[in-house]
């Protein structure tokens, strides 16, 4: 699924007013490797804002 410039955008102010990091998540999570986005089983990288909708997926609801 393709996520808009619109979402995009929404998602990025998500991150700014709640104090997320660049992933959305806590400011303070460290990750193994440096990056949440590496698929391990197929060796490629997830999209970032993919990422983030799987894990906060009511951020694609209209508000």
């Amino acid at each position: 699924m393709s996520v808009t410039d619109e979402l995009k955008q929404k998602i990025d102010a998500w991150i700014k007013k709640e104090g997320r990091n660049q992933y959305g998540d806590a400011r303070d999570t460290v990750y193994a490797g440096g990056t949440p986005l590496f698929d391990e089983r197929s060796a490629k990288l997830k999209d970032r804002y993919e990422y983030i909708l799987s894990r906060h997926p009511e951020l694609r609801e209209d508000r």
